[in-house]
């Protein structure tokens, strides 16, 4: 995966907001956008949804949502393109928040697409760190798991030693030149919001660690603040990323 991909998907400046809807009107409007050819309002959805073909009706049905079977009467909370719902690619959609404007989110509470993904990889991949480091110092101090990612030695773990751990510890294919989401890993790293990666922050995280595992694990990735980063990142992800 790259953000370059990502780009050519997503337009940057691109948002999605939290939207509520019943389950017939999301059923639907996945149907609807991924009956015939792709469109560009194609309602896009994680392994959480199933579809299944019915033969009858020659076309599929959505019958999971979040793993669990549809419940057609339940309203659900939708991270989607506002826009989409209302351009007319889904009937159901353009007419259900035709007539509901009030399901719609205020402006003010749209995010960027593209902030939320970067911040989403970097959460993510800050743990991986922590648990190979985890695993190779299972029975030594929090300074040896520091020393790890620490390749200087100056007490701070900076962007380009995130970068060299992301390929080295992590094994993942990185572009020699880009540091972006090295960057965003370092950001979300900082717990103490400081300015820099210190051992403190890794105190701090270890604290953090049980909450993280315990609550809905893609919305921690949101909970503080990303540093902006214009530069384009092209972070290749291989086999064992996310």
């Amino acid at each position: 995966f790259s953000l370059e991909a990502l780009e050519a998907e997503v337009k940057a400046n691109e948002v999605v907001g939290v939207v509520r809807m019943p389950g017939w009107v999301l059923a639907a409007g996945i149907e609807e956008t991924h009956a015939g050819d792709p469109i560009p309002g194609w309602l896009q959805y994680d392994n959480l949804i199933e579809e299944k073909f019915v033969e009858e009706d020659g076309v599929d049905r959505v019958t999971h949502v979040g793993g669990m079977p549809i419940d057609m009467d339940k309203i659900y909370r939708v991270a989607t393109k506002v826009p989409d719902l209302t351009n007319g690619q889904s009937p159901t959609f353009t007419k259900y928040f035709t007539e509901h404007p009030e399901a719609l989110p205020a402006k003010g509470a749209y995010v960027n697409i593209h902030a939320e993904l970067m911040a989403y990889f970097a959460r993510n991949l800050w743990r991986k760190l922590w648990e190979a480091t985890d695993a190779e110092f299972e029975w030594v101090d929090m300074q040896d798991r520091f020393n790890k990612l620490d390749v200087n030695g100056d007490g701070v773990v900076d962007a380009s030693e995130i970068r060299t751990a992301l390929r080295d510890v992590l094994k993942l294919s990185v572009h020699k030149e880009e540091k972006s989401l090295a960057e965003f890993v370092e950001s979300f790293a900082d717990i103490n919001d400081d300015g820099e990666v210190t051992i403190d922050d890794f105190y701090q995280f270890e604290k953090e660690i049980p909450h993280l595992y315990e609550s809905d694990k893609w919305r921690l990735a949101f909970a503080r603040p990303i540093k902006a980063v214009e530069a384009v990142a092209e972070f290749l992800v291989g086999e064992s990323g996310e």
